[in-house]
């Protein structure tokens, strides 16, 4: 064998072990983002498109997470800020100062943990005047310390944009499961018949505060799924491109 052959297979020895090695790799992360998606998962945004108050363009996210315990499904509900100046008046500092949303009826009581969140007060039958195509109270409300009700006061604590916390519901029903609940929550804030929003304070743009609805929930399990079926696709079609 002469030494251009020898040259030409170790190179694509070389390219064959690095697809190979590319592909397992893509694997396994694939794996790891399904593996890390919750089983029973989705997301609410809260944005002015959907209902604001004074269309500051304060923002966040609201990541819903199920777990059965037992004969009660824990609620895990990681809670975001995500204002950027990207939306209505282009607001890019605000403070997420409270939550309020709807709970489906096959939840009949439930026991709430702000864990180490600024948001410690709790509320029932939450009113919030002022936000379009809105006609009930919402059914709890969570905020950071303050005197008056959800939306009065002044409360200064809580989450500035970029920052996260979590808290927790341990929710209790008939025979409830964590698909069950997950479905009934998203399936309720998809229709229209269960809602949330937030409470921003000490917002740069409008009036110095909002109030603003959430969006329809985008499902995180299906997200991870998608990741994972595009890296694969990807690294497919890149050891096509260096077999040819």
């Amino acid at each position: 064998m002469n030494m251009k052959n020898s040259n030409l297979l170790t190179s694509l020895s070389t390219r064959a072990l690095a697809g190979t090695t590319a592909l397992a790799a893509g694997m396994a992360l694939a794996s790891t983002a399904l593996t890390a998606a919750p089983a029973q998962a989705f997301g609410l945004s809260i944005a002015p498109q959907y209902g604001s108050t004074e269309n500051t363009g304060a923002t966040a996210k609201l990541d819903f997470n199920f777990v059965q315990q037992g004969a009660q499904v824990l609620l895990n509900l990681d809670i975001k800020n995500t204002t950027n100046g990207s939306a209505g008046l282009g607001a890019t500092a605000a403070t997420l100062v409270g939550v309020a949303f709807d709970l489906p009826t096959i939840v009949s009581t439930f026991t709430y943990n702000p864990g180490s969140s600024a948001f410690t007060k709790t509320y029932t039958n939450v009113s919030i005047p002022g936000l379009p195509n809105v006609s009930n109270s919402f059914s709890y409300g969570i905020r950071s310390a303050g005197s008056g009700n959800f939306v009065g006061g002044n409360p200064q604590q809580g989450l500035t944009a970029g920052q996260s916390s979590s808290v927790s519901f341990l929710l209790s029903g008939n025979n409830l499961t964590a698909a069950g609940v997950e479905s009934a929550f998203q399936s309720g804030f998809q229709g229209g018949s269960l809602q949330a929003a937030g409470r921003f304070q000490q917002v740069n743009a409008g009036g110095g505060s909002d109030k603003v609805l959430a969006a329809v929930p985008e499902p995180t399990t299906l997200g991870g799924l998608a990741l994972g079926g595009a890296i694969l696709a990807r690294l497919r079609s890149r050891k096509v491109k260096q077999n040819a």
